[in-house]
């Protein structure tokens, strides 16, 4: 009888810490949650005042070639006939001077496999208001060409470029004429 009591003692003792081990775990995921609901509404509220990294991006030639990386890189990996061609473009028409810090600058605001869009419609107010209409053409056959610089553009580049062109070409009015009709 005694080994029965005991057994059930240390059952029972078992049984209560089992159980408060299990409340404690879901307290915790739940703070846990809380906590990253927070942070996400900071980071909300921040992006709000200060704007994201690619919203803070001023310069058209920047703009330009973070979105020639991006269409290469939202699919697949870059290959060296994309990067040279993108150096080339950088080159001329988009008149870099420094080419190779431009690239590594631009390369850090893109992302493996992120979504050309996103990025896009980030840097497309830029865009609109700092190219005319035939740099805007001009921008369009840039990106065009960098797609197919290994081989033939994917679908989801051709949509990409689709998209931006049918959003940079919009019927939105033109706020600075070049002089030359080039970058710039």
């Amino acid at each position: 009888m005694p080994a029965l009591i005991l057994a059930a003692a240390v059952l029972g003792g078992a049984l209560f810490w089992i159980l408060r081990a299990h409340g404690t775990v879901r307290q915790l995921r739940e703070v846990d949650q809380d906590t990253k609901g927070l942070q996400r509404r900071a980071k909300s509220v921040l992006e709000d005042i200060i704007g994201t990294p690619l919203g803070r991006v001023r310069d058209v030639r920047l703009a330009a070639t973070i979105l020639m990386i991006q269409l290469v890189r939202t699919g697949s990996p870059v290959t060296a006939a994309e990067k040279t061609q993108i150096l080339e473009l950088m080159e001329d028409p988009l008149q870099v001077e420094n080419v190779s810090a431009m690239f590594e600058r631009a390369w850090g605001y893109t992302q493996a496999r992120r979504p050309f869009s996103l990025v896009a419609d980030e840097l497309l107010p830029l865009l609109r208001e700092s190219l005319t209409e035939a740099e805007r053409q001009q921008f369009v056959t840039m990106l065009t060409r960098v797609a197919a610089a290994h081989s033939s553009p994917s679908d989801l580049q051709r949509e990409a470029v689709a998209r931006l062109k049918r959003r940079l070409l919009s019927g939105k009015p033109e706020l600075k004429v070049s002089r030359s009709g080039d970058f710039g």
